[in-house]
């Protein structure tokens, strides 16, 4: 867990610019980067929907948002984590989790368990990392990030593409034979930033506050990251060009370097 890293006035900005991005406000006439899946997002927001709601490359269209994304104090913590020289942007998700109230009964603020690498299995590596940056007081209340201590040391897990599963506990039943089991949720202040591995298990549970629970996801991939066919569809590959071969490394406007030494 890294300290605090954003001053009050910058996550008073930073929460505002989520919630623009999520009812569909751009910066500069830009063109958000999945145009189809960013409007149902944008029209489940303006429709009150209060399930968890993601946007990939909000720094595409946010130019607060882009410069925590590619803050070099961010890419230099996580190389150092992963011991490289060098480190690009895989990409950012601006995250919306609605407050639910304290009486409910509602699973539909739940992220489910899984391993960030299980959608990202087009890169040829998964020493990939995550900085997780909270956008307001963190807790278990408020559905705050919960990790599974070690489980980066178990590889790939069938089946942990479970982002959306929303049972909790089913999930764990399916993938705790792989270690032991011991959840440490994330008691996080307002503007830190908890790093977790790419096959860290990971999830969250409802938010039962009246304040949505935002947050910014900056994932990351070491410089010699590169393209590995066969096993699944990631909008990144499209970045490549026509014609993408195995070990492309992901490299061009799409992927900055955020740090290197």
């Amino acid at each position: 867990m890294a300290p605090v890293m954003l001053d009050p006035a910058d996550v008073a900005r930073l929460r505002l610019e989520v919630a623009r991005v999520h009812r569909g406000e751009v910066d500069n006439g830009s063109s958000p980067y999945e145009p189809h899946y960013w409007q149902r997002v944008v029209e489940a927001t303006l429709k009150g929907d209060k399930s968890v709601k993601k946007l990939n490359n909000s720094w595409w269209i946010n130019e607060t948002i882009r410069s925590l994304v590619k803050a070099p104090e961010i890419g230099e913590i996580a190389a150092s984590l992963l011991g490289v020289n060098e480190i690009r942007l895989w990409h950012d998700q601006a995250i919306c989790k609605p407050g639910l109230g304290e009486e409910t009964k509602d699973d539909c603020g739940n992220i489910g368990w899984h391993q960030d690498y299980g959608y990202w299995q087009v890169s040829d590596t998964s020493e990939m990392i995550t900085a997780w940056v909270a956008l307001q007081d963190t807790d278990t209340k408020n559905g705050t990030l919960m990790t599974i201590t070690t489980s980066h040391k178990w590889g790939l897990v069938p089946g942990s593409a479970s982002f959306f599963d929303r049972d909790m506990k089913k999930l764990e039943d399916q993938f705790k034979q792989y270690g032991s089991w011991e959840v440490v949720p994330s008691i996080m202040k307002a503007g830190q930033i908890a790093f977790h591995h790419a096959l860290t298990f990971h999830g969250s549970g409802p938010n039962n506050t009246d304040t949505d629970r935002l947050a910014i996801a900056v994932h990351m991939q070491p410089g010699n990251c590169g393209y590995k066919s066969g096993n699944g569809y990631h909008h990144n590959v499209k970045d490549l060009g026509p014609y993408a071969k195995d070990g492309d490394l992901f490299v061009g406007d799409s992927f900055p370097v955020l740090y290197k030494k």
